[in-house]
């Protein structure tokens, strides 16, 4: 385990919060909003009854707005949440991290939150009363910690995708991450790693090394786009993609249709 402090080791007596899943990526741009987006309305259609958010985001305002809306409009989670949106974590104040944590929280539906950039990003530093950062820091990790729910780690569908889940689980063992999910971000990405390896072989791979199941890959799709609020055929890629079963199975959810 990375950093095996005792005080590490004792986030692993907390228990989990059973109504909410957390989405982290290996790096920022990796796919993440794609498939929260997705799996929310395919589970909204099966009678699931959830919120997709994205409390923060590192970003311009412009950008910001077109996830946050690809989100909403396609998860049908309703837009009356507050978004932070900064350019860097030097702007994230205590506050802000605090009502971030509270809107994922904030719901008697299942939770789907997305985290900004990679699973080691930072996300808030500390400042003295001189106005300069201090030591102290905080990243993603620290922040899906507090949110206290289950956790799937998102990757680029590309050569590198094995040693960059590897490498995020090994930073987020602490966390009960319960999958892996590839994304292929643009077209034939995923080329390289599948004229080499089978989706199986994998699979096989990730869970020798994390115990942690494989749940799929997302295709490329010209006609989804966040950028231009588009969902395509996002549900299709999501049911063609990922073991629906495994993810139900390992949240805990019944679908009702």
């Amino acid at each position: 385990m990375p950093n095996g402090t005792p005080l590490q080791n004792t986030q692993l007596l907390k228990p989990v919060r059973s109504n909410g899943l957390t989405i982290i990526g290996t790096e920022a741009g990796c796919g993440k909003t794609v498939f929260m987006t997705g799996l929310a309305a395919m589970l909204r259609q099966q009678g699931v009854a959830l919120s997709a958010v994205k409390p923060i985001c590192f970003a311009s305002k412009e950008r910001a707005e077109s996830e946050i809306s690809f989100i909403c409009s396609i998860s049908g989670t309703p837009r009356n949440y507050p978004t932070t949106v900064i350019s860097s974590a030097k702007n994230l104040s205590e506050a802000q991290w605090e009502q971030s944590l509270s809107v994922g929280h904030d719901s008697s539906q299942f939770m789907f939150v997305e985290t900004p950039g990679g699973c080691a990003s930072p996300m808030s530093f500390e400042q003295n009363s001189v106005g300069t950062l201090a030591h102290s820091w905080k990243d993603t990790r620290d922040f899906a910690r507090e949110l206290g729910y289950s956790c799937v780690i998102v990757a680029h569908h590309n050569q590198d995708a094995i040693e960059r889940l590897v490498l995020a689980y090994s930073y987020l063992q602490d966390l009960p991450v319960i999958g892996m999910v590839t994304v292929e971000t643009q077209a034939e990405e995923g080329k390289v790693l599948e004229s080499k390896l089978t989706r199986t072989e994998v699979a096989l791979l990730l869970a020798s090394r994390t115990s942690v199941p494989y749940l799929g890959c997302l295709k490329f799709s010209p006609s989804i786009s966040v950028a231009r609020v588009n969902q395509g055929n996002l549900i299709k890629v999501i049911s063609e993609g990922v073991d629906l079963l495994l993810i139900l199975k390992s949240l805990n959810l019944n679908v009702v249709k």
